[in-house]
């Protein structure tokens, strides 16, 4: 609206202006509302972020149950391992010291 200088602008101008600018406000308002209301208060935060420590403690925990698991499986599989040397190797040393104790007494 281009008015030349010194002329007031007339009732029915400030009227449409003034409504122009309660439909913006309303729109203005009617968006930030909608903006809001996919908001997440506080305390749905806060509860949610309690849930996913929980879940992430219950996931700390059981990885911890796996790793004491397989360090238990280790060490089972190397005394089963052990024994499997010693089953292999004490009849070995066991034949090797008769022979030795057989040629030193002649038989």
């Amino acid at each position: 609206m281009t008015e030349p200088q010194g002329q007031d602008p007339t009732p029915w101008e400030l009227l449409r202006a003034m409504q122009q600018l309660r439909d913006d406000l309303r729109a203005d308002f009617a968006a930030l509302g909608a903006r809001l209301a996919e908001m997440v208060t506080k305390i749905q935060y806060e509860a949610d972020r309690r849930t996913d420590e929980l879940r992430i403690k219950s996931v700390e925990d059981e990885i911890a149950q796996i790793q004491r698991e397989r360090e238990f499986e280790r060490q089972d599989a190397r005394g089963v391992r052990r024994l499997a040397l010693t089953a292999l190797v004490a009849p070995v040393a066991v034949a090797v010291i008769v022979a030795l104790i057989s040629g030193m007494l002649g038989l």
